[in-house]
């Protein structure tokens, strides 16, 4: 293929029209994309986005074009794996096919934003903290509230450590790890720490899982290491053992894999991959068939993204489901199951807008939503909020009227017109009716984390955002507000609920 094929598409709509665009372009689509996701639509992104980024991506996995091995920082990695066709898996005249069918048919400027509410700047029932740890850009990698503490657990990817703090930001110890922690699972035991290896994209297999004991007179230990790219790790007796198992997702970039790792009577674990595919990025255990085996739901992104259910059946066996997909455009980051509308079953409220692989435009369909459960495990959407760049949602009951209320985070927002819808906090007023509000303080930091939870003992759930002001620049930022996040911002923000 040559190499100037993007441009080319672009202005001419396309590679050489070998064949007419129209005829047999999305059938031809709908086969070859179709193998490894779910289908895209060509009015998903605009024709520069498809000719100068999607499409030429998409040949290197077809074998349209080869892959250029020594050029890649992981190029030995990659090589091995054998991910990459040598060859093409098509005939040329049917790339050109799919080709045009896709620049033809997509819009040549973004889609139009989706109707929403008017989000209201101010939020009088939460008090804003500010913390720093350092001076300069704050890399922090993940923030965790131990309520029964009143403490917050915050990871630091600068230091490689992890720090405990209390309310009021003062801290009360840090633990070297020289690794990034991501995430944090609390057990009666002790606490199962993530650590990622690398933050930004690679097929290192730097990533590992430690455990550090409650009982005083324990001492941490490794647990798993050699990991690509763990994101998180959930802890649950999944084959009925009485020792407590491992499902770790190996996020990755082009290589990862999600798997559960059985542990052993001497100590050891034992891996069982689940899907050898790059992308899980959160998973929980949770008995959804009532057979009294924990089942696992993990949120997948990288190309085929949607939430997937592993049925338990015993023996250390699993059936998967796919409970909902969306295309790879979707830019899923965030997940939660938690029950909405009190029908005793567990709904499901996600996050999408990861816009990190290309500079590309806002998209209206990033946001918020709700997908409610039928009682059979069958989800639909139920609410959407558009939320550009919506990177984590959470669902907690902030103002005690018995409704859950939401608060969002967005890592890609629209920094040139509205920085402080970084954060949106949605008041539910009932029936899927929310209210959204908006922090002065959120324009502090660009917020890639947050945790939720009674941080003060008070009774009531906060709100804590972490910073990590060093990422993909895909999307503009204007140099003053990058500034002010390095020099005047702040690492973690709190927002102290005031409710009661």
């Amino acid at each position: 293929m040559p190499t100037n094929m993007a441009a080319r598409g672009l202005t001419n709509s396309g590679p050489p029209n070998k064949t007419d665009p129209a005829r047999g372009g999305q059938e031809l689509a709908r086969q070859y994309c179709s193998a490894c996701h779910l289908f895209p639509e060509p009015q998903l992104l605009t024709k520069r986005e498809w000719a100068h980024h999607v499409l030429p991506q998409m040949a290197r996995w077809l074998g349209i074009e080869p892959f250029d091995y020594e050029g890649e920082k992981d190029g030995k990695l990659l090589q091995e794996a054998g991910i990459f066709p040598s060859s093409p898996i098509l005939p040329e005249e049917d790339w050109f096919t799919i080709w045009n069918y896709y620049v033809s048919n997509a819009p040549s400027t973004p889609l139009a934003p989706i109707p929403r509410p008017k989000p209201v700047v101010g939020l009088e029932k939460f008090r804003a903290r500010k913390f720093n740890f350092h001076s300069g850009a704050p890399m922090i990698s993940m923030v965790k509230i131990d309520a029964a503490q009143k403490r917050l657990f915050v990871g630091d990817s600068f230091a490689g450590m992890l720090a405990a703090v209390d309310a009021t930001g003062r801290t009360l110890g840090t633990a070297p790890l020289g690794n990034t922690p991501v995430s944090l699972t609390e057990q009666p035991s002790g606490r199962f720490i993530t650590l990622i290896g690398r933050m930004f994209p690679s097929e290192a297999l730097e990533g590992s899982v430690m455990f550090v004991p409650k009982d005083a007179a324990g001492s941490a230990q490794t647990l798993l290491e050699k990991l690509r790219r763990p994101t998180h790790t959930a802890v649950g007796d999944l084959n009925d053992d009485g020792r407590s198992d491992l499902v770790v997702c190996q996020f990755g970039y082009r290589l990862g894999r999600f798997s559960w790792f059985e542990a052993k009577a001497g100590g050891q674990f034992e891996e069982h991959v689940l899907l050898n595919q790059p992308g899980a990025i959160r998973a929980e255990l949770r008995d959804l068939n009532d057979d009294r085996k924990l089942d696992i739901v993990v949120l997948m992104a990288q190309g085929r993204e949607g939430i997937f259910i592993f049925y338990n059946q015993g023996r250390g066996q699993f059936r998967m489901e796919a409970a909902i997909e969306q295309p790879p455009t979707f830019g899923f980051a965030g997940f939660q199951m938690v029950d909405f509308n009190r029908d005793g079953a567990p709904d499901i409220l996600t996050a999408n807008g990861d816009n990190g692989d290309n500079p590309t435009p806002h998209k209206p369909y990033h946001g918020v939503r709700i997908y409610l459960n039928d009682g059979k495990n069958r989800f639909k959407e139920a609410w959407f909020y558009p939320m550009e760049g919506a990177y984590d949602a959470r669902a907690a009951d902030f103002d005690g009227d018995g409704h859950l209320d939401i608060a969002a985070i967005a890592y890609f927002p629209d920094f040139q017109k509205q920085p402080v819808e970084s954060f949106t906090y949605l008041l539910h007023r009932g029936g899927l009716r929310f209210e959204p509000y908006l922090s002065r303080d959120a324009d502090a930091g660009r917020w890639m984390s947050m945790d939720v939870g009674d941080l003060d003992g008070d009774g009531d759930a906060d709100i804590v955002l972490g910073s990590f002001a060093v990422g993909p620049t895909t999307i503009p930022i204007p140099p003053a507000l990058r500034d002010n996040w390095k020099t005047n911002g702040a690492a973690v923000l709190v927002l102290e609920n005031l409710f009661r």
